[in-house]
C-alpha cells in the first residue's frame, strides 16, 4: 500500500512539473508567444472550442480581433487572421496551404472504416482527381441545362405559399420564412441532384428528420473541430458512439437514391433524362473514365450537393428576407426595378444578370450575414511564413481567416460595415467607372470567400447562386413579405453554417 501511495505521488509529482514546463514553453519560449490573444488559449485548445459552443463564434472572432488586433492567438498552435489580403495567400491556387486536422471530424465510419469526401480531405492530390472529371458541370453556362430542375422546386414553393399564406381563408395567416427557405434551398438541392424532392416542401415538414441531422452533424462538428482528437473518444469511438453521426444521413441518402436510380434504368432500359440531373450526368462519365464510376465514387462526387448545398443557400435567402423586411426603403428599390423588366415565373437567370439593385440586396444581405461563420484553417508550410507586419507564422501553425470577419473589414467594404448598405455595390455619384470596377472587384474578391477560396473553392457555387437569384427574384416579383412585428429580431446560430431562426412574416401578393 505504501508502495502505491509513493508511486502515485511520484506520478503526480511528475504531471505538476511537465505542466509547469508547459506553462512557461507557452509563455516565454514559444514561437508563437508574440501574438496576443486570450490568455488561457495559450495554454489549451479548451477554450477556443467553449467560444464556439454558444454558437456565437462569428461575433467573438470580431470582438477578438478588435481587442487584440490583426493577428489573434487563440490555442496553443492556432492563429486567425483578419486581414483580406491573407485569403490568396492562406487559401492559394497555386501552393496551397494542407486544410488542418479539423476537417477530419467530418469523415463519414462506415463498418469501423473512416471516408474522407472531396470535401474534408487534406490530400490535394485526391481532391483534385476526384474533381477533375465533373468540376466541368458547375460552370454557370454548363448550370443552364438544369435550370429547369429549380424552375420545378420554385414553383412548387409559390404554390404552396398561395395555398397557406397569400390566397382566400388562409390570407394573412403568419408565414415562418426561416422554415420554408430551408425547405426550398434543400428540395431544390435534391432535384437537381437526384431529379426528385426530398418532399419538404410537400410534406411541410423536415422529412426523416433530414434538416435536423445536418443541423446536429454541425452544432457537433463547431466545437469539436477545435480540439480534433475529441472525436476519437465520441463520434469514432471503436466501443460506443457518442454524439451525432456527421455526414451519414446525407450519405446513405445517396446510396439509396444511387441504388434507387439504377434499378430505374434497368426497368426503363434508358437513362438518358429530358433534364439530366448530376446522378445521371454523372453515370454518363463512365465512358470517358472507365472503372472509375462505382457506387462510392457517386456517392463522394454527390455529397457536396447533398450535404453543403441545403444550408448554405437557405442561409442566404433568409438574410435577404429578414434584412428586406427591416429596410422597406430598399425593398422598395428591389420593387422598382423587378417592375421594369419583364420576368418570367419562375425567374430565368438570362434575365437577372443586369439587374443591379438585384445584385446588390443580395451582396449586401450574404457580406452582413456570411453563410460560414467559423475560420476554415489551413497549415502554415514548411520554411513557415512572414505576415505582412513582420511576425512569423512557423510551418505547422494552425491559421485561418473567418468569412464573417473578412466581409465587414472597412478598408475593403467602407463605412457602416454592420449595417444593411445594398448601394455600396452600386456605382456613387462622382465615383470614376475605372475607380468602381476597381473597388466592386475588391468587395466581390473578398465576399466570395464565403465559398471558399483557392484549390478547395466550393464546387456548387455557381449552383448556389443560380438558386439564390432565381428564387429572391421570383419571391419578390410576386410578394410583398414584412415581419408581423418590424421591431422583432431573428435568433442566429453560428456553427460552421450560420443558421437563421424566427422569421414570422406576412406575405400578400403584389398584384
Amino acid at each position: 500500500m505504501a508502495l502505491f501511495q509513493l508511486e502515485y505521488t511520484h506520478m503526480l509529482g511528475i504531471g505538476a512539473v511537465l505542466l509547469c514546463l508547459s506553462v512557461l514553453w507557452q509563455l516565454f519560449l514559444s514561437p508563437l508567444r508574440g501574438f496576443p490573444g486570450p490568455f488561457v488559449a495559450k495554454f489549451t485548445d479548451i477554450w477556443r472550442a467553449a467560444a464556439v459552443l454558444p454558437g456565437q463564434i462569428d461575433k467573438v472572432n470580431r470582438r477578438w480581433h478588435k481587442k487584440y488586433g490583426s493577428a489573434v492567438r487563440v490555442g496553443p498552435n492556432a492563429i486567425i487572421l483578419n486581414d483580406p489580403e491573407m485569403i490568396k495567400t492562406v487559401y492559394s491556387t497555386k501552393k496551397a496551404w494542407v486544410k488542418s486536422d479539423m476537417y477530419m471530424i467530418n469523415d463519414v465510419l462506415i463498418n469501423g472504416k473512416r471516408l474522407a469526401n472531396v470535401f474534408n480531405t487534406r490530400d490535394l492530390a485526391w481532391h483534385a482527381q476526384q474533381i477533375k472529371p465533373i468540376s466541368k458541370f458547375f460552370s454557370m453556362s454548363r448550370l443552364m441545362d438544369i435550370e429547369p430542375l429549380l424552375d420545378v422546386t420554385i414553383n412548387m414553393l409559390t404554390s404552396k405559399l398561395n395555398e397557406k399564406f397569400v390566397d382566400g381563408p388562409s390570407k394573412g395567416k403568419v408565414c415562418m420564412m426561416d422554415d420554408w427557405l430551408g425547405w426550398l434551398a434543400w428540395d431544390s438541392m435534391a432535384n437537381v441532384t437526384f431529379g426528385r424532392h426530398y418532399g419538404f416542401i410537400e410534406k411541410e415538414q423536415d422529412v426523416d428528420g433530414l434538416i435536423e441531422d445536418s443541423v446536429n452533424s454541425m452544432r457537433y462538428f463547431a466545437p469539436v473541430c477545435q480540439i480534433p482528437w475529441l472525436d476519437y473518444l465520441l463520434d469514432k469511438n471503436p466501443i460506443k458512439r457518442i454524439g451525432p453521426k456527421p455526414q451519414l444521413t446525407g450519405t446513405l441518402y445517396a446510396v439509396r437514391a444511387i441504388s434507387e436510380y439504377k434499378q430505374e434504368i434497368a426497368e426503363k432500359g434508358l437513362r438518358s433524362q429530358n433534364v439530366p440531373h448530376l446522378l445521371d450526368k454523372y453515370l454518363g462519365l463512365d465512358e470517358q473514365h472507365p472503372g472509375m464510376v462505382n457506387d462510392a465514387q457517386l456517392v463522394n462526387w454527390l455529397l457536396p450537393t447533398v450535404i453543403a448545398g441545403g444550408d448554405t443557400t437557405a442561409s442566404a435567402m433568409r438574410a435577404v428576407v429578414y434584412f428586406l423586411a427591416k429596410n422597406p426603403e430598399a425593398k422598395q428599390k428591389l420593387f422598382l426595378e423587378l417592375d421594369q423588366v419583364s420576368l418570367e415565373t419562375p425567374a430565368q437567370w438570362k434575365d437577372l444578370k443586369e439587374l443591379v439593385y438585384l445584385d446588390a440586396v443580395i451582396r449586401e444581405a450574404m457580406r452582413v450575414c456570411p453563410g460560414i461563420g467559423l475560420a476554415p484553417e489551413r497549415v502554415v508550410p514548411e520554411g513557415g511564413h512572414v505576415l505582412p507586419d513582420g511576425r512569423f507564422l512557423p510551418a505547422g501553425t494552425k491559421v485561418g481567416l473567418n468569412p464573417a470577419v473578412t466581409s465587414r473589414d472597412p478598408g475593403v467594404f467602407g463605412a457602416e460595415v454592420d449595417s444593411f448598405v445594398p448601394e455600396r455595390w452600386l456605382k456613387q455619384d462622382g465615383e470614376e467607372e475605372t475607380a468602381f470596377s476597381q473597388r466592386f472587384r475588391r468587395m466581390h474578391e473578398v465576399l466570395d470567400f464565403v465559398f471558399g477560396a483557392g484549390t478547395r473553392v466550393c464546387l456548387g457555387k455557381n449552383l448556389a447562386k443560380l438558386e439564390i437569384y432565381k428564387a429572391i427574384a421570383t419571391i419578390y416579383s410576386l410578394y410583398d413579405i414584412n415581419l408581423v412585428d418590424p421591431t422583432h429580431e431573428w435568433k442566429h446560430y453560428s456553427s460552421w453554417f450560420v443558421y437563421q431562426l424566427d422569421i414570422p412574416t406576412v406575405i400578400s401578393r403584389r398584384d
